[in-house]
């Protein structure tokens, strides 16, 4: 007696999906997304990161037969955020300058100036 072939890995699994059409358009939404990333890091000098999640719902009938549905989520590198410094005031004002600073004051004095070279 014949034994009938064993799947053993995902790759096998996820081959069974839309008539053996899934496994090729997953890997190349991950291709994809591997350009962006490598493009992200270039673009912006940086570390990129992703994600792929695969989740696989499974329900066995009484006759031992096994439906699969598969979905998946790709994310790409997100945008570094944009980013600004500021200080609150004594009446909660936003304010651009430290306010537990003195600000020194220059103004001109006038007069001749030299430039004067080491010698």
């Amino acid at each position: 007696m014949n034994k009938a072939p064993e799947l053993r890995s995902i790759d096998q699994l996820l081959s069974l999906a839309d008539n053996g059409d899934y496994l090729p358009d997953l890997l190349a939404r991950i291709e994809t997304n591997n350009v962006e990333m490598k493009q992200f890091a270039h673009d912006f000098g940086t570390a990129a990161k992703g994600k792929i999640t695969i989740t696989i719902d499974m329900k066995l009938d009484r006759h031992g037969q096994m439906e699969m549905a598969i979905e998946d989520k790709i994310v790409g590198p997100k945008p570094p955020k944009h980013k600004a410094i500021g200080w609150i005031t004594g009446d909660g004002a936003l304010t651009t300058h430290n306010p537990a600073q003195s600000r020194m004051e220059v103004r001109d004095v006038g007069g001749r100036r030299e430039l004067r070279t080491a010698e």
